[in-house]
């Protein structure tokens, strides 16, 4: 199974519904997703890395933390990020490197603006055929 993603609607967020064959690709579609909310990601580049630890209690706590982690450097930086990769996923904490570039609005089509990932509708479970990860955001 590639990694993948769609978006969701909902009343007033945006949800994305992402798939992979492990979890770790399920977060990396997740990620790619939010991106796609936040702009039209197709035309950045991975010029630039960051490295992200998203700690939390539970799994749901740490995909959305690692999600809040993608709006932190939009908002404080402008980054976007096109390429990530998972080192390391235990039980407390979820980290690896994202690789994008920064948001030029002579170059790059911005699209929505992301407060926050949430925990309304989260689903992370296995399915017949990887795994799958739902998650909404506050726009």
């Amino acid at each position: 199974m590639a990694i993948g993603f769609e978006l969701l609607e909902h009343t007033s967020d945006i949800g994305v519904l992402a798939r992979g064959a492990t979890r770790d690709e399920a977060l990396i579609g997740a990620s790619m997703g939010l991106g796609s909310i936040l702009v039209d990601s197709s035309a950045f580049r991975p010029i630039e890395e960051r490295f992200f630890r998203a700690s939390g209690s539970d799994e749901a706590a740490q995909i959305v933390n690692w999600l809040n982690e993608i709006i932190f450097f939009f908002d404080t930086e402008g980054m976007v990020f096109v390429e990530f990769d998972i080192d390391s996923w235990q039980a407390g904490t979820i980290s690896g490197p994202a690789r994008g570039e920064r948001l030029d609005v002579s170059r790059h089509e911005f699209r929505t603006a992301v407060k926050a990932a949430t925990f309304h509708q989260f689903e992370s479970h296995p399915t017949a055929d990887g795994w799958e990860i739902r998650v909404f955001v506050d726009v």
